[in-house]
C-alpha cells in the first residue's frame, strides 16, 4: 500500500505518461485516502490511493461523476472541477491522479447570515442545479423521481428505527415529514449530492472550485443546501433567499423543510454507520446527538410548522409571483372582438334591433293557434303600435282581446 509522498509521486509518473515531477508534499484531506500533492512542470497534481474498500467504492463513483462533467457542462459552472489525468495499479487497489484545485477552505460554522460568501455559494449551488438532467442520464448516473427520493428517505428512517435507539419524539418528527405529501411535490434537478464546506474552495469571497463528485445524480436540490444548517437557520434562510433570486425553486418553504430533514438524518446515517461497523464510540456519539434533538423541535420542527401554517402572501410576494407567471397570448383579432360585442348587444342587452309589430296591411296572416282553423273575427282587436321600451307593467285580463266564438 502506498502511504508516503515519494511513493505516491512514483505512482503518479506511472499513471500520467510524460509527467516530470519537480517536487512532492503531503496532502491533508480525507483520512480514508493516502494522498500527496505532486509539482509538475505546469501545475500541481493530486494523487490519491484509497485505504479502505469503502473509499475505493467512493473513488470509483467520483470518477464517474467527473467523467459526466464534460466540456459542455463545465462551461456552465462558475468554478473549476477536477479533471482525471490518469490511474495505475497500487497493490490491490489503484492510484488516481487529478488536477489540483486552488483556493482556501472554510468552516461552515463560521458563516453568518450576512456573510459575503453566501452569494457565491448560492450561485454555485444554483449553477449545479441548472445543469440539464441529460448530464446524469448520459453519464450513467442515478436519476430519481421525487417519489423515489421520498421512499429512500422513508427506508433510511425505518433502518434507524430498527436499531431501537431513536427517541420517539425524533422518530415521529421524521415520519410526519415524509408522510406529508405536499412537501415532496417538487421537480428533481442535477445535484452534487454530498456538498458541504469541505468540498468548496474559496478565494477572495469567490467559489473557485468544487470537488467530491461521487454522489452526482438527479435528485433533491434540498440535499445540497442542508449543510448550511450547521451555521444556523438564519444562514440557511439567507442562502435560500439568494438561491431563489435566479431560479424557480417551487415552494421555498417545502424546500426548507426537506433541507432540515436531510440535515437531521445525517445523525441517523452516523448511527447506522456505528451499528454496522460495531463501533460503540460512534454509536454513543450518535445517541448523544439524538438525545439533544429531543428537547427542541429544531430547524425541522420550525420549518415544518411554518410550511403548514404559512401566512398569506404579502404585496412583494404577490408581485414576484405575477412576474413569474407567463403571459397568455390571445389571438382574437380586434375585429372579432367588436363582432362579439355587437352580438352581445343585439341578443342580450340592447333593444335597438327589436322589430316592431307589423301594421294593418300585414295583418292577413293566419291568427288561429292551430294553424288550420278559421281566420279571426273582424271585430278582434289587434295591436298596431310598436311595443314601448318602457312598458313593463303586467297586463290585466280586461286588456286582453275577447276570445272568438267557435
Amino acid at each position: 500500500m502506498a502511504t508516503i509522498p515519494f511513493t505516491l509521486a512514483a505512482l503518479a509518473t506511472s499513471a500520467v505518461p510524460g509527467l516530470v515531477v519537480f517536487g512532492v508534499r503531503a496532502h491533508e484531506g480525507d483520512e480514508s485516502f493516502a494522498s500527496a500533492v505532486v509539482a509538475g512542470e505546469d501545475a500541481e497534481l493530486l494523487v490519491r490511493v484509497p485505504r479502505t474498500q469503502a473509499a475505493e467504492v467512493q473513488q470509483s463513483a467520483e470518477l464517474l461523476g467527473i467523467a459526466a462533467l464534460t466540456e459542455g457542462p463545465r462551461s456552465r459552472l462558475p468554478f473549476e472541477v477536477p479533471e482525471t489525468l490518469g490511474m495505475t495499479r497500487a497493490g490491490d487497489t489503484r492510484a488516481v491522479v487529478t488536477t489540483m484545485l486552488g483556493g482556501a477552505r472554510f468552516e461552515a460554522e463560521d458563516l453568518s447570515h450576512d456573510a459575503r460568501l453566501l452569494q457565491p455559494i448560492a450561485e454555485a449551488i444554483g449553477a449545479i442545479h441548472d445543469l440539464p438532467t441529460s448530464v446524469a442520464q448520459q453519464g450513467g448516473l442515478p436519476v430519481r423521481s421525487a417519489q423515489d427520493l421520498r421512499l429512500l428517505t422513508t427506508r433510511l428512517i425505518d433502518r434507524a428505527e430498527a436499531t431501537r435507539l431513536l427517541p420517539e419524539t425524533v422518530l415521529r418528527r421524521w415520519q410526519q415529514t415524509v408522510e406529508t405529501a405536499d412537501i415532496w411535490d417538487f421537480t428533481p434537478t442535477v445535484v452534487h449530492g454530498s456538498l458541504d464546506a469541505e468540498q468548496l474552495f474559496v478565494d477572495d469571497d469567490r467559489i473557485t472550485g468544487v470537488t467530491g463528485w461521487s454522489e452526482l445524480s438527479v435528485g433533491d436540490p434540498a440535499s445540497d443546501l442542508a449543510w448550511l444548517l450547521a451555521a444556523g437557520s438564519d444562514v440557511l434562510d439567507s442562502a435560500l433567499a439568494r438561491y431563489a433570486q435566479n431560479r424557480n425553486t417551487g415552494s421555498l418553504s417545502h424546500l426548507r423543510v426537506r433541507a432540515a430533514l436531510y440535515h437531521e438524518l445525517e445523525v441517523a446515517r452516523w448511527l447506522l454507520h456505528g451499528v454496522e461497523s460495531h463501533d460503540q464510540a460512534v454509536i454513543d456519539d450518535a445517541v448523544s446527538m439524538l438525545d439533544r434533538m429531543v428537547g427542541s423541535s429544531g430547524a425541522l420542527g420550525a420549518a415544518f410548522s411554518a410550511a403548514k401554517h404559512r401566512s398569506p402572501l404579502d404585496e412583494s410576494e404577490v408581485t414576484a409571483l405575477l412576474d413569474e407567471t407567463p403571459e397568455v397570448a390571445d389571438h382574437l383579432s380586434d375585429t372579432a372582438a367588436y363582432e362579439a360585442l355587437d352580438e352581445d348587444r343585439m341578443f342580450g342587452v340592447d333593444t335597438d334591433f327589436i322589430e316592431p309589430l307589423r301594421e294593418g296591411g300585414d295583418e292577413e296572416a293566419e291568427a288561429s293557434p292551430s294553424g288550420g282553423g278559421e281566420p279571426a273575427e273582424d271585430g278582434a282587436e289587434h295591436m298596431t303600435e310598436p311595443l314601448s321600451d318602457q312598458l313593463t307593467q303586467p297586463i290585466d285580463d280586461e286588456d286582453l282581446p275577447e276570445t272568438p266564438a267557435r
